[in-house]
C-alpha cells in the first residue's frame, strides 16, 4: 500500500500520461487473437503445468472459474493483524454477507521468520488455516505474500535481520535472494493444496507496488520479479495465475518480458491520505478503460488494491476522519466510476484493517489500523457495509455487466447528450448478448454537492430510444451516482427501465422479484415488461403507486419504507436506501467446492431477509429456513423466500412467524436481556501492584550480561557513527549504557527512532531530559540532542553511566527500492565533553530477550522491547508481581522515568455474544507520558498523550479473555521533570452484539511466563 501523500499526485499525473496512448496493434497482435465479435481474447491460458485444462482462466472480460464468468468482487484482509484466528472467520462471513466473494490477503515475512533459520506458518501466520476457513466460508482468496508487501508495516515485511546484507534488497542481489527464497519456497508448497478448484487460491501476486518508470533503470528488477515466479512454479503454484499491482498504470510486467505476469493489473488511491481535509475530493478520471486497453486489451479490466480507506499518522487527524473522507458517499462514486470502465476484478484495502500490535507497524503511523474501512477495527459493521453489499449484489446478480462494452460517454459539448442536465456525466455500457444497458451517471464535478435534475435518454427493445422519466425528472443527489438499467433482464422477466437502482433479483416458485431503492425524497419510476395481466396488488407503503398499461407495468412515487407491488410472475419490491439496506441476501448453503460454491451469482438459491444486523448463513430443513447472524436489538425481520418455508429458526430457536402485509413472513426476534447487564470491570477499583522499570539507574545494576554494542563496521550501507542497531535487536523498546571514568562536563547524543519515537537520558540517576521526534517531518528520525551538561554533584569517583532509553515506532519501509528499510534504530553518534578528552570505555545494549532467536514463537519477533519488565517477563501470564509495591497508574508518578502497573480481573460474558472491549485514555499533553498496553503477554496498544491521536484500544477476543482471567500491564513512561498520571483509563463496550460467529473463542494458546522465563536469568 502506498505509503506516502506525493505518491497520489504521481498517479494522477500517470494517469493524464497514460490517457494520451492508444493499444499498439504490434502488442494487441503479440497478446491476443479476436473471437467472432471483433473483441480481442487471450488464449485460455494453462496453470496446470502441461494439463489440457485449467480451472482459472480469463478473457478481456473476466475471470472465468471452470469456464464459468465470475465477478471477483474483493476486500483486503490481514490475517496477522487480527492474531486471534478463530475470529478470522467472523471477518470472512462478514465479507461474504456483505457481497463480497473474493478476500485479498498480504502475508508477512518478517513475523513467519525472525531469524535466517526459522520459517513459522503457525497461529496468525497459518496460511492452511487461513485457507481452510475461507473454503468453508466460500469466499475466494488471491494471496500477496511479498516478498515485500509495504502495508505500513515495519519493514514493509522485509525482516529485521535482512537490514544487516549488503545486497539491494528487492532487486536479485544473490544475498537478498537466499534470505527470501526459503520463505516464498514454502509458503507455495503450504498454498499450493489450496489452489481452486481444490481450495479458495485463485491467485498469487509476486512482488508489490514494484518500479515506477523511473525505477526500472535499476539492475536486477525483471530478474527479481522472474525468480519469486520461478519459485511460486517451483513449489508447486502451478494451477493460478500471477497477479501484479502496479503501482499506476504504467504497463510493469504487463508485457511480455522477465517478470511478466499473467494477470496485470494496478493501484489507485483517488484521493490519497488526506484525512486531514475530509470534505475535500479530487475530480474524477475516466481514463482507466484508457489505460486497461494500451497495456494489456486481451485481459479483464482489473484494480487489486483500490482506496477503500485511508490510513492516519502520529498527531494526525484520526480514523474518524479518515472515514469521513472514504466514506458510504466515496465509495457510491468513485467505485461506481470503476464499473463505469467495465473493472472485473476490484479489490478494496482496506475492507477490515484490524491492529499494529506489538510494534509491527512502520513508524509514520499507530497502533490501530482501523483505515476507516467498511468493518471497523473491533469488527462492527460501519454504513459504508451497506453501500458495499448494495452494489457487490447489484453486480453479482448482473450477469450482464461481466460482458459490456462501452457506447459512449460524456455530457453536454462534451461527447454523448445523454443527458438534458450539463452538470451530468453519462457512461452508457451494453451487453451484446441480451442488449441490457448499463448508465453510470454522476455529477460532472465533485465540487457539486447540491442536487442536479435531469432526464436521461437511453435505449429499450420495446421503445426504442426514450427519455426517462415520461413524468418528472431523475435527481443526483450531491456527491452520488447511480446505475440506472434499461432492458434488465431478471429471472424470465425484463424491466423496460428503472430510475431507481436495482439492489438484487431472485426467483421463488417461479415468481422474479427484484429489489430496486432509491434515496428519501427523491421520485422513481420503473416500467416492467411482460405483464400479462392487469391485475396488479401494491402491498404496504402507499408512497409508491402502480398502473398497467397493455404489457407494461409502471412504478412511480417516492420510496420510504417498502412497497411490494405484485403481478402476474412478478414481485418489486421498493425501498428508500436507507430500508433497502436492511435487506441480507444469504444463499441457500451450497455443497462443493466448484464455483457455485465461492459465486454469488443469482442462479444460486437465496432468501431476502430484511431486519438484522447481520445475516451469516440461510439453510434448508424440510419447510424450515435457518438462519443464521447477529442483532445489536429486538428486532422485526422479513423473509421473502419460496412458498415451501412455513417456519424461521435464528440461531437455532424458532421464530413466530405469520404472513405480513407486505406478503413475507414476519416475526420478531428478541435481543437477549442478559447482555444489557453484562458486568464490565472498573479498572480504578482494580487491586494494581507497581515497579520501577529503570532499574539501570542504580549504581549497583550489573549489565555485564548485556550485549557490548563495540561495532565499529556492518555489511549494510548506513555505516554506524557510534552503536546504532546493528546488534540483532528490530523493535520496541532499547535500553543504551555508556560508561566512561574521570571528569567530564557533559554530552551530546544522536539518536534515532523513527516518526514520533521517545527517548530519556539520564547521567547516573539524574535526569538529563528527554524528546519525542517528530511527527510530521522525515528530520524526526535521527534527533541531535541538544548538549545534555552534567554537575559535579551528579557525577561519582570511578564508573559514570549515561543510561538512555528510547522506543523505536517501527522499522521504514522500502517502497522506492533504496533501501530505506536498512535505516538503524539506537544511538547513531554521541560526544563526551571532558577536559582530558577522554571517550566512553564502552557501550551496553539491551534490547527484547534472545533478539533474532526470541523464545516467544506465537506472539513472534515484534511483541516484545528491551525494558526491564519485559525482559524479566513481568508483562507474561503467570508472572509474580507479589513482591511489588500497591500503587495506580491514576497516581502516577513524580519524576521521569518507567513504572510498570499491573492487574488482573475476570470477565464472564454469555456464550453466543460479541462485546468487543477497548482500552481508553485522555490526551495530556501538559505532563507528556507514553504507554504501552500489555494484555496477556500481547502487546495491544501504544499510546502517545502529547501527539495522539489513538486514545481507543480495541483488544480482539481471543487476546481478551472474555469467559476467565485476564493479566495486564501498563507502562507509564513520564518524559517530563513532573512525572505523570493516568488521568483515564478505562475499560469500555464498544459493542454489545447478540452474535452467532461462535458459541465461545477460545483465548490464544501462548506461552506463559514459565515458559519463558522461567528458567531465564534476566537483568
Amino acid at each position: 500500500m502506498k505509503g506516502f501523500l506525493r505518491l497520489f499526485l504521481a498517479f494522477q499525473l500517470s494517469l493524464l500520461a497514460s490517457s494520451s496512448a492508444r493499444t499498439s496493434p504490434d502488442l494487441v497482435a503479440r497478446q491476443s487473437t479476436k473471437d467472432e465479435s471483433g473483441k480481442y481474447v487471450l488464449p485460455v491460458a494453462n496453470f496446470y503445468n502441461g494439463q489440457s485444462k485449467a480451472a482459472v482462466t480469463f478473457d478481456q472480460h473476466s475471470l472465468l472459474l471452470d469456464g464459468k464468468r465470475v465477478l471477483f468482487f474483493s476486500g483486503e484482509f490481514h490475517p496477522f493483524r487480527l492474531p486471534a484466528p478463530e475470529l478470522w472467520r467472523d471477518v470472512l462471513e462478514k465479507f461474504k454477507a456483505a457481497g463480497f466473494n473474493g478476500v485479498s490477503v498480504y502475508w508477512h515475512w518478517g513475523l513467519s521468520a525472525p531469524n535466517s533459520q526459522e520459517i513459522n506458518f503457525t497461529e496468525h501466520n497459518d496460511l492452511a488455516k487461513f485457507y481452510q476457513v475461507a473454503k468453508e466460508v466460500g469466499v475466494l482468496v488471491i494471496v500477496r505474500p511479498g516478498p515485500y508487501v509495504n502495508a505500513e508495516t515495519a519493514g514493509g515485511g522485509i525482516p529485521g535481520w535482512v537490514t544487516n546484507l549488503p545486497g539491494l534488497a528487492r532487486t536479485n542481489a544473490s544475498d537478498y535472494r537466499a534470505a527470501w527464497h526459503p520463505y516464498i519456497l514454502e509458503f507455495a508448497k503450504q498454498t499450493a493444496p489450496f489452489q481452486y478448484p481444490d481450495g479458495p487460491v485463485i491467485a498469487v501476486q509476486s512482488e508489490n507496488e514494484y518500479a515506477t518508470t523511473s525505477q526500472a533503470r535499476i539492475p536486477g528488477l525483471n530478474e527479481h520479479m522472474q525468480d519469486i515466479i520461478d519459485t511460486y512454479r517451483e513449489g508447486g503454484l502451478t494451477k493460478v495465475p500471477t497477479i501484479h499491482n502496479d503501482k499506476n498504470p504504467s504497463g510493469q510486467y504487463a508485457v511480455a518480458g522477465p517478470g511478466k505476469v499473467d494477470l496485470y493489473g494496478w493501484d489507485g488511491y483517488p484521493l490519497g491520505f488526506d484525512c486531514d481535509n475530509p470534505s475535500k475530493w479530487a475530480e474524477l478520471s475516466t481514463q482507466f478503460d484508457n489505460s486497461h486497453q494500451r497495456w494489456n486489451p486481451a485481459e479483464p479490466l482489473a484494480l487489486f488494491e483500490w482506496q477503500g480507506g485511508a490510513f492516519s499518522y502520529w498527531s494526525g487527524p484520526g480514523y474518524s476522519e479518515c472515514y469521513k473522507l472514504i466514506n458510504e458517499q466515496f465509495a457510491n462514486v468513485y467505485y461506481k466510476n470503476n464499473y463505469a470502465s467495465g473493472v472485473s476484478l476490484q479489490n478494496l484495502y482496506m475492507t477490515y484493517g484490524g491492529t499494529n500490535w506489538g510494534n509491527m507497524h512502520t513508524h509514520t503511523i499507530y497502533s490501530s489500523y482501523d483505515y476507516g474501512a467498511a468493518i471497523r477495527e473491533d469488527r462492527t459493521l460501519s454504513p459504508k457495509v451497506d453501500e458495499l453489499k448494495l452494489q457487490g449484489y447489484f453486480l453479482h446478480a448482473s450477469l450482464d455487466y461481466l460482458l459490456v462494452g462501452r457506447i459512449g460517454n460524456g455530457t453536454i459539448g462534451h461527447g454523448t447528450a445523454y443527458s438534458t442536465s450539463a452538470d451530468i456525466y453519462t457512461t452508457h455500457l451494453n451487453s451484446p448478448s441480451t442488449g441490457a444497458n448499463f448508465y453510470v451517471v454522476r455529477q460532472v464535478t465533485n465540487a457539486k454537492i447540491t442536487n442536479t435534475d435531469f432526464t436521461l435518454r437511453v435505449n429499450t427493445t420495446s421503445g426504442g430510444e426514450i427519455t426517462i422519466p415520461k413524468s418528472g425528472t431523475l435527481t443526483l443527489a450531491g456527491r452520488e451516482s447511480k446505475i440506472i438499467v434499461s432492458n434488465y433482464p431478471f429471472g424470465s422477466s425484463k424491466l423496460q427501465y428503472s430510475t431507481a437502482e436495482i439492489m438484487t433479483w431472485a426467483t421463488f416458485d417461479k415468481v422474479d422479484t427484484l429489489v430496486a431503492y432509491a434515496l428519501a425524497g427523491q421520485t422513481i419510476e420503473i416500467v416492467v415488461e411482460g405483464a400479462t395481466s392487469s391485475n396488479v396488488k401494491v402491498l404496504g407503503s402507499r408512497s409508491i403507486s402502480a398502473k398497467a398499461a397493455g404489457k407494461l407495468v409502471t412504478i412511480s412515487g417516492s420510496p420510504s419504507g417498502v412497497t411490494v407491488i405484485n403481478f402476474g410472475n412478478k414481485r418489486i419490491i421498493v425501498a428508500d436506501k436507507k430500508t433497502a439496506s436492511a435487506f441480507w441476501a444469504p444463499r441457500l448453503a451450497v455443497s462443493g467446492t466448484g464455483h457455485a460454491h465461492y459465486d454469488l451469482g443469482p442462479e444460486a438459491p437465496s432468501v431476502l431477509v430484511k431486519g438484522p444486523y447481520l445475516v451469516r448463513s440461510a439453510a434448508a430443513r424440510g419447510a424450515t429456513l435457518q438462519l443464521t447472524g447477529d442483532l445489536n436489538a429486538t428486532t422485526v425481520i422479513d423473509v421473502f423466500a419460496p412458498a415451501k418455508f412455513t417456519a424461521v429458526t435464528w440461531n437455532g430457536a424458532a421464530v413466530k412467524v405469520s404472513r405480513s402485509d407486505i406478503g413475507s413472513l414476519r416475526g420478531s426476534v428478541s435481543f437477549p436481556s442478559n447482555l444489557h447487564s453484562v458486568h464490565i470491570p472498573v479498572l480504578s477499583k482494580l487491586a494494581w501492584k507497581c515497579a520501577d522499570s529503570l532499574p539501570e539507574l542504580s549504581a549497583e545494576f550489573d549489565d555485564s550480561t548485556w550485549v557490548l554494542a563495540n561495532k565499529t563496521s556492518t555489511l549494510r550501507p548506513q555505516k554506524p557513527t557510534a552503536g546504532k542497531n546493528v546488534y540483532g535487536f528490530h523493535a520496541g523498546q532499547w535500553v543504551w549504557r555508556g560508561h566512561f571514568t574521570g571528569d567530564a562536563t557533559g554530552v551530546q547524543l544522536s539518536i534515532q527512532g523513527g516518526f514520533s519515537f521517545g527517548y530519556s537520558a539520564f547521567i547516573n540517576s539524574h535526569f538529563l531530559g528527554s524528546g519525542q521526534g517528530s511527527s510530521h517531518s522525515q528530520s524526526g528520525v535521527d534527533i541531535l540532542s541538544p548538549v545534555f551538561n552534567f554537575t559535579a554533584a551528579q557525577l561519582v569517583p570511578g564508573d559514570n553511566v549515561i543510561t538512555v532509553i528510547h522506543d523505536s515506532t517501527g522499522m521504514n519501509q522500502d517502497y522506492n527500492i533504496n533501501d530505506e528499510f536498512k535505516e538503524p534504530r539506537g544511538i547513531r553518534g554521541y560526544k563526551l565533553l571532558s577536559a582530558d578528552g577522554k571517550d566512553f570505555t564502552q557501550w551496553k545494549v539491551a534490547g527484547n530477550i534472545g533478539g533474532e532467536s526470541a523464545p516467544d514463537k506465537v506472539r513472534g519477533p515484534y511483541n516484545e522491547g528491551g525494558w526491564w519488565f519485559e525482559r524479566a517477563g513481568a508483562h507474561l501470564p503467570g508472572y509474580d508481581a507479589s513482591s511489588w509495591n500497591t500503587c495506580t497508574p491514576y497516581d502516577g508518578i513524580t519524576k521521569p522515568g518507567v513504572t510498570v502497573y499491573r492487574t488482573s480481573f475476570n470477565l464472564h460474558f454469555p456464550k453466543s455474544t460479541d462485546i468487543p472491549l477497548a482500552f481508553d485514555f485522555e490526551l495530556d499533553s501538559v505532563a507528556p507520558h507514553r504507554v504501552l498496553i500489555y494484555v496477556n503477554g500481547w502487546q495491544f496498544g501504544r499510546f502517545l498523550s502529547s501527539l495522539g491521536p489513538q486514545t481507543s484500544f480495541p483488544i480482539p477476543e481471543g487476546i481478551l479473555n472474555h469467559h476467565g482471567k485476564n493479566e495486564v500491564l501498563i507502562s507509564l513512561w513520564a518524559l517530563g521533570s513532573q512525572g505523570a498520571k493516568l488521568t483515564k483509563l478505562e475499560l469500555n463496550k464498544r459493542a454489545t452484539i447478540s452474535s452467532s460467529k461462535s458459541a465461545t473463542v477460545n483465548i490464544v494458546p501462548a506461552p506463559g511466563w514459565k515458559e519463558l522465563r522461567g528458567n531465564v536469568v534476566t537483568n
